[in-house]
């Protein structure tokens, strides 16, 4: 009896392992693969997607610009997008739009590190968003 009781045990040990992935209180690694992650700190705490759902980076064409939108669930009810006019990979631009809980914050800068191959990816700051990145896919 001794015996399954251990075996048991360790069976639950080992089928009980983290996913890093999605702790709230890490950041995403800043990567360049269309992992799907996004996360920043806002007023010194950590947001990150992926534990309520994947962000989205939704590309719009017009006749004469392009945009990106990019939206996240970076909390149980916390939400935050921004718009990226024009982004062309390599450059720093602003980001407008920006709304976290429901409520319009500062503007900002986006570094665009890749955009190719229907992946997204940058890091962004500005006002009360600091080491902001996403690496995320993209339909044209």
């Amino acid at each position: 009896m001794r015996h399954i009781l251990f075996i048991c045990l360790l069976f639950f040990c080992v089928a009980c392992e983290e996913n890093k992935s999605v702790d709230p209180t890490l950041m995403p690694e800043t990567t360049t693969t269309g992992e799907n992650t996004l996360g920043c700190l806002i007023d010194g705490w950590v947001y990150v997607s992926g534990r309520w759902s994947l962000p989205a980076a939704e590309y719009a064409k017009l006749q004469d610009s392009t945009s990106m939108t990019i939206s996240a669930q970076v909390g149980f009810d916390s939400f935050l997008r921004f718009t990226i006019a024009n982004p062309k990979q390599g450059e720093t631009l602003p980001y407008t739009n920006v709304s976290f809980d429901n409520q319009n914050i500062e503007d900002g800068k986006v570094h665009i590190t890749r955009m190719s191959d229907g992946i997204f990816s940058g890091t962004f700051e500005g006002g009360r968003m600091t080491k902001g990145r996403f690496d995320l896919k993209y339909k044209e």
